[in-house]
């Protein structure tokens, strides 16, 4: 197979190309679906959701993960590995697929949840056989984007075409499944240009993988909890209508944390790479990541924070204004996360995964603790709150643990104070101009972006470009 190496910001660029458009697509459909259904309504397919992403993280069992970084550091031929682990993946997910069902059956009463569940579990099956870790591993993003474009332009389409009120709701997860079939369908054929794939069995090698994955499993759970307790606990606590107010709220934050996860997918494949051919340049490439990171991130909670009212309410209605300040929360939480991110891919570069489950392990129970306190006090609100406490704590743990691995200085407080200073700049302009002019919040987003990019980019470029050669 050929080699393909793709630069840092050539894969950042297309990956987040294809995820500024899917996402887009799914906010569009957020909007559009909060709007015809209502708090409540909504907030059953957000419950549902959240219900399902456990079966389905305990299907993966972290073996996506197991598959990128062994294509990453092998980049060669690996028809048997890939067919191998492929195969696992598909029996896994029919197993846990019968067990959602099963759930469903003894555990839920409320009807219209048991059919959704039993739907939307269907992009279990569909996910299992979904080739993204492969070329996530060759650092080709440029296939991955188009698949899921693909994927997200047909079921959004559907959604909108079909879907006009509360007694379509069973038809979403339907076309949900429906645009996971197809961005499927074309990673297997593009696949299936460069070497064959096939069904196997192999009792031995599945042992194998899984004790390789386990790591990887139980760290995806623990990160499960604090990213999707929150809302099973408040729908058990509070009901639905509170789910689908944080839930909003989240959905907006979500389309944040793609972009990270993106520049993640991005660099992780640089780092196990540097750290086989050249570990001289890790510790710049860490402080590279982390300018990135922190560009992004000043600017974003600085100005979603002033515009946060006018957000929620000019996109979802005025029903959705106790969504502000879950809203507002959450940004700090990304915050935080995106820094976190950023060592754990050291932490798992250089095979530390212990280390990344221990930190994942305290957030998760500081996360429960957060929400079963405050929860009853402060209801949606107070499970933002957990969300920021424990993705606090997380990042303090990873920073505990990253330190003796590069003891140089993570970040230049050169960048930052500039970095600040811009967003500052931007705050005041943005402030102004949503006060005084009263311009609609579209139109600040953007003239928020350029006045900081404009502000900051010609001291701060780089810092961030510093090592694009990579």
């Amino acid at each position: 197979m050929k080699l393909l190496q793709k630069s840092v910001f050539a894969n950042l660029g297309m990956g987040l190309a294809g995820r500024l458009f899917s996402q887009l697509f799914s906010f569009f459909i957020v909007v559009y679906l909060a709007r015809i259904l209502g708090p409540a309504d909504y907030g059953d397919i957000s419950l549902a959701l959240a219900l399902v992403s456990y079966f389905s993280l305990v299907a993966s069992f972290g073996l996506p993960t197991i598959g990128t970084r062994e294509v990453a550091r092998a980049q060669t031929d690996s028809q048997d590995a890939v067919s191998v682990l492929f195969s696992l993946r598909v029996g896994l997910a029919i197993v846990f697929y019968s067990m959602l069902v099963l759930y469903g059956v003894l555990f839920v009463s409320n009807q219209r949840l048991f059919y959704l569940l039993i739907l939307y579990g269907l992009t279990m099956v569909s996910s299992a056989c979904l080739l993204d870790w492969f070329f996530v591993g060759m650092e080709d993003l440029q296939s991955i984007t188009v698949a899921n474009l693909l994927g997200s332009v047909v079921s959004c389409s559907l959604v909108f075409l079909w879907v006009k009120d509360v007694t379509n709701i069973y038809f979403i997860p339907v076309y949900s499944f429906v645009g996971s079939v197809i961005a499927c369908s074309y990673l297997h054929y593009l696949y299936r240009n460069i070497q064959p794939l096939h069904i196997c069995f192999n009792l031995t090698q599945f042992r194998a993988l899984l004790k390789m994955a386990l790591p990887f499993a139980l760290a995806g759970l623990l990160s499960q909890v604090y990213e999707n307790m929150d809302m099973i606990l408040l729908g058990y606590f509070v009901g639905s209508e509170e789910v689908g107010y944080y839930s909003v709220a989240y959905k907006i934050v979500i389309a944040l944390s793609s972009i990270i996860a993106i520049y993640s997918q991005s660099t992780w494949p640089v780092m196990i790479r540097l750290l086989a051919t050249d570990q001289q340049q890790v510790g710049e490439f860490l402080r590279q990541n982390f300018h990135s990171m922190l560009y992004f991130m000043i600017p974003v909670i600085t100005g979603g924070t002033i515009l946060a009212h006018s957000l929620i309410t000019a996109f979802f209605g005025e029903v959705y204004a106790p969504a502000v300040m879950p809203f507002i929360l959450l940004l700090y939480y990304v915050f935080f996360m995106a820094l976190s991110v950023t060592m754990a891919n050291l932490l798992l570069a250089v095979k530390k995964d212990k280390n990344y489950l221990s930190a994942l392990a305290l957030g998760a129970a500081t996360n429960v603790a957060g929400n079963l306190a405050l929860i009853p006090y402060w209801r949606a609100t107070g499970s933002a709150a957990a969300m920021v406490i424990a993705e606090l704590v997380v990042f303090l743990c990873m920073v505990v643990k990253v330190k003796p691995l590069l003891n140089e200085p993570w970040v230049n407080y050169k960048f930052l104070f500039i970095s600040m200073g811009s967003s500052a700049i931007m705050a005041a302009c943005v402030f102004g101009m949503q006060q005084f002019l009263h311009f609609h919040v579209g139109f600040l987003v953007l003239s928020g972006s350029l006045i900081y990019v404009g502000v900051s980019w010609p001291f701060c470029a780089k810092f961030i470009r510093r090592t694009s050669q990579i």
